[in-house]
């Protein structure tokens, strides 16, 4: 019986919240980490404090790596604060640290309905050029399956949300991961961030805004690489 891996990865979800986009990823990781993926409950009423409270419910007491997806970037980040030496890293993919838009248009946004923008044009923003058949038409029945006022509610805790003061009290290692080709979310503010704060790897790569999905195993590899290099770290400084 092959023995459990004994690092626990949390992954949070991007704006679905359904968690299931990082089929992908979860496989590419489940040989180095024991993967725990938050599935966010369909409620409008909740905003980026309870989504953070859910999460430490599901961290409880352990000690984990956690990562933040989009949407649930400042997530990762405010639970990292709170919890403290229980995270022993925070991965940051294709995220945010403050409404990564105008608020405005983002509160706009939170009006319209998910189909008046065209498959297409939706897909071409998610993906760019580096998407498939399979993973088209997973968004395209979870976007369906999203009810419209949890969606509203998400893009409007989005164009308030701004984690920047947390994130510059972090004390464990951060991995940021972002696609050169992102148009939804802006490599730019991130790189700025990381800049201003020190001590954080950045890794570009050539994808759009769901590198996680599109480019699952190159992202689990440096994912594995910060984890070892996080647990090497410790190591030596417990000798």
């Amino acid at each position: 019986m092959n023995a459990k891996p004994a690092d626990e990865i949390v992954l949070l979800p991007g704006l679905d919240g359904t968690g299931d986009l990082f089929d992908r990823l979860a496989a590419s990781l489940a040989d180095e980490f024991t993967v725990n993926v938050m599935r966010y409950p369909n409620d409008p009423s909740l905003g980026y404090a309870g989504y953070a409270e859910l999460a430490r419910k599901l961290i409880g007491k352990r000690r984990v790596f956690l990562l933040g997806e989009s949407f649930s970037g400042p997530v990762a980040v405010r639970v990292a604060a709170q919890l403290g030496p229980q995270i022993k890293g925070v991965i940051l993919a294709a995220t945010f640290l403050r409404t990564p838009l105008p608020a405005w248009f983002m509160r706009r946004a939170s009006h319209t309905e998910p189909e008046a923008t065209p498959k297409r044009i939706r897909d071409a923003i998610l993906m760019g050029s580096y998407g498939d058949d399979e993973l088209r038409n997973k968004v395209d029945e979870i976007v369906r399956g999203l009810s419209r006022p949890v969606r509203a509610a998400r893009l409007r805790a989005i164009a308030e949300v701004d984690v920047r003061e947390d994130f510059a009290r972090l004390r464990c290692p951060v991995l940021v991961l972002h696609g050169r080709k992102d148009w939804l979310v802006s490599i730019t503010p991130m790189q700025k961030a990381v800049c201003e704060k020190g001590g954080v790897r950045i890794v570009a790569f050539s994808a759009a805004h769901m590198l996680l999905q599109t480019r699952a195993a190159e992202a689990a590899t440096e994912i594995s690489a910060f984890a070892k290099s996080k647990t090497l770290w410790e190591a030596q400084n417990e000798n």
